[in-house]
């Protein structure tokens, strides 16, 4: 019998095939614990015709509503809409709460940053506090906590350079990725396999996803975990383009596990297509463009690997978007 961490070999190659080609890179300031990955190229998502025409203009008049938010941004001298990249989120399998990691690559002005965080600090003690921390090489770091309501946890962040800011709701989290900031070598998670995965993922991809099934199980509803048991690993995401596709490969555990997730998903898209034609009955052009994706959703098997594709054109989600304003 194969032990458990050769079919996982197995498993994550198949998947690793059926990836795209286009290798990327895991990011040096990941946790090393990383099993849960979501990269969002905000840059490749707001330079996109589509994002242009359908969403930049009612996010700006959006902003503009909310005069201490554009306040703040023009304090720090921050545009979200041209000083943003990428976004990354990851975090480890589990359902703790104050562990992960926010990587958000862009331009920031840490001069003004600083400076806002200073006088923050000074004025509402209560909602930001400033922690300084050694580096392990004699300098310190300034980490920020930030707490915005009496109710809600703080979050912790820390800006290494002018294009990068952590955020984390676990400050042992910013703190481990500061002390990567001068990383000479490649980055090493601790899961081998992980690191496989975000490593073949393309980063040219508008959102791309990467996780390992252990992430997966641990806290999932009753309804689905006995699914999730069958599933080694997931990678894939979404391209924006003349069209926006989508695709995401599913490694299980072995051939008849991938037949199951395969009907699996048969089943919950077919009952997925009932309920929003009823709704698109409601004369919901919105729903139209939705049921118009998941009426393209093709769900594919082979060998241990279930593959999902879907494409819609960004004219119909234009058209669906233009008649119900």
């Amino acid at each position: 019998m194969m032990t458990r961490r050769s079919a996982w070999l197995c498993a994550a190659g198949a998947l690793l095939a059926a990836l795209p080609a286009r290798a990327g890179e895991v990011d040096r300031y990941l946790p090393d614990d990383a099993e849960m990955v979501l990269s969002v190229n905000v840059r490749r998502i707001l330079d996109s015709d589509f994002f242009k025409r359908n969403v930049e203009p009612q996010a700006r008049d959006a902003l503009k509503g909310l005069d201490e938010a554009e306040d703040v941004l023009k304090d720090l001298g921050f545009d979200p809409f041209t000083d943003v990249d990428r976004v990354i989120a990851a975090r480890p399998a589990g359902v703790d709460q104050d562990r992960g990691l926010v990587i958000v690559h862009g331009r920031f002005d840490l001069d003004k940053f600083r400076a806002k965080a200073e006088q923050a600090a000074k004025d509402e003690p209560d909602v930001l506090k400033i922690h300084k921390v050694n580096d392990g090489e004699g300098a310190k770091f300034q980490i920020y906590e930030v707490s915005p309501t009496d109710q809600a946890d703080p979050v912790f962040v820390a800006l290494p350079d002018g294009s990068t800011l952590l955020a984390s709701p676990g400050k042992d989290y910013v703190v481990d990725a500061l002390r990567k900031q001068n990383l000479k070598e490649k980055p090493a998670l601790k899961n081998k396999d992980m690191q496989a995965l975000l490593e073949h993922m393309d980063d040219k991809l508008a959102v791309s996803v990467a996780v390992v099934g252990d992430a997966l199980r641990e806290g999932a509803p009753d309804e689905v975990k006995e699914l999730f048991e069958k599933i080694d690993a997931i990678g894939g995401g979404v391209s924006v383009g003349e069209e926006i596709k989508i695709e995401i490969v599913v490694s299980a555990k072995d051939g008849d596990d991938a037949k199951d997730l395969g009907e699996a998903a048969k089943d919950y898209l077919k009952q997925g297509r009932l309920m929003l034609a009823a709704l698109a009955f409601a004369q919901s052009n919105q729903i139209d463009a939705l049921l118009d994706v998941v009426n393209g959703v093709r769900v594919s098997v082979k060998d241990k690997t279930v593959m999902f594709k879907a494409s819609v054109s960004s004219d119909v989600i234009d058209d669906a978007l233009k008649k119900d304003k």
